[in-house]
């Protein structure tokens, strides 16, 4: 099966090839020169000048002389013409019949493969997106149909370039199209470069930012209608939630989220870095007394981890203690009102 596969492959990739190899061209010009080709006798020296008489006969244009079996006599080249062309075309028209088939032969299994077998544990109303070129399918195809509102969460901080300019030009077609859109990033996005301009591009056609210091997982809700979070043992997975309950659920945990955000800025403002920069650390704050480490506070805040090393380290020297346990300790015991951030106070809320 396997062998087979791999055959059709190679054949649909390679380019088409020349009606007629370099040898069996001279050889054929000889004939014509001479008209007559000798065959010439059996033997390892000789199996290209055979091969080329050989692939001659194939197509038509040497026939052997009658009674002079080591000799091949030359065909009018537009009788050959007139015959291959006929039955090439034949075959061509043949292909292009299948191909126009193929959609009709095809339909039944992608029906298939849009509503494949779930698990036993997974719910109607939810199917599992294996691996990012899946997610992006199924995204595109919920996105070319967005027709009202789109909400977007996009936690980590600054994204790649690449995959900003690729969210762009979806955002671009669903802005285009009418719908409203809202995105929230975390605070650290406002100080990322490609993020800003991204922004730019996305509020010049109507799309609306705003930033939390402490941000929920990945969420993308389309038309209120189906809903893409994140496979919670796969980073690379995704799960599209159609069930209308559960997808109004997520949508309003986005506007409530939404409500106590704040605008993304124009370009990157430095009378806001203190006030962000705040922010940030009383998210941190929080994320301690909830027992979180240190590697899972810097994703959900966005920074790096020497960053939040930094606001953490500050911290502790605020509050005198030595360990990240005294600090959640310390924290959880006196409320969260009593860690003094002074305004502007530590390191900036650079994700780099």
């Amino acid at each position: 099966m396997g062998d087979v596969h791999e055959t059709r492959s190679a054949e649909l990739a390679q380019p088409p090839l020349a009606v007629l190899g370099t040898a069996a061209k001279n050889a054929y010009r000889e004939a014509l020169r001479d008209g007559v080709l000798a065959l010439p006798a059996a033997g390892v020296e000789h199996d290209a000048q055979r091969a080329a008489a050989g692939e001659l006969l194939g197509l038509g244009l040497l026939l052997p002389a009658p009674g002079r079996p080591d000799e091949l006599l030359p065909v009018d080249p537009r009788i050959a013409e007139a015959r291959l062309g006929s039955a090439w075309r034949a075959r061509a028209l043949e292909l292009l019949d299948r191909a126009a088939d193929i959609s009709d032969e095809l339909a039944p299994f992608i029906e298939e493969y849009r509503e494949p077998v779930r698990p036993a544990e997974e719910s109607p109303g939810s199917e599992r997106l294996s691996g990012p070129a899946t997610v992006n399918w199924h995204l595109d195809q919920a996105l070319s149909s967005c027709r009202e509102e789109l909400l977007t969460a996009q936690p980590g901080g600054g994204r790649p370039v690449e995959f900003l300019q690729e969210a762009l030009d979806r955002d671009h077609a669903v802005l285009r199209r009418g719908a409203a859109m809202r995105t929230l990033y975390l605070h650290s996005a406002r100080f990322d470069g490609p993020t800003r301009e991204y922004v730019e591009g996305v509020r010049a056609l109507g799309g609306q930012v705003r930033t939390l210091a402490d941000l929920f997982e990945r969420l993308i809700v389309v038309d209120r209608r189906i809903a893409f979070v994140p496979a919670p043992d796969h980073d690379g997975d995704a799960i599209v939630v159609r069930d209308p309950a559960v997808v109004h659920y997520l949508a309003d945990v986005f506007d409530r989220s939404w409500q106590r955000a704040s605008e993304f800025p124009t370009g990157q403002e430095p009378a806001a870095a203190p006030y962000i920069a705040d922010e940030t650390r009383r998210a941190i704050v929080q994320l301690l007394i909830e027992g979180e480490s240190e590697a899972s506070i810097a994703r959900r805040v966005g920074l790096s981890k020497r960053s939040c090393a930094a606001h953490i380290a500050k911290l502790k020297q605020n509050l005198g203690v030595q360990t990240l346990f005294q600090l959640g300790y310390r924290v959880a015991a006196t409320g969260l009102s009593s860690v003094d951030i002074p305004a502007g106070g530590g390191p900036g809320t650079s994700s780099e």
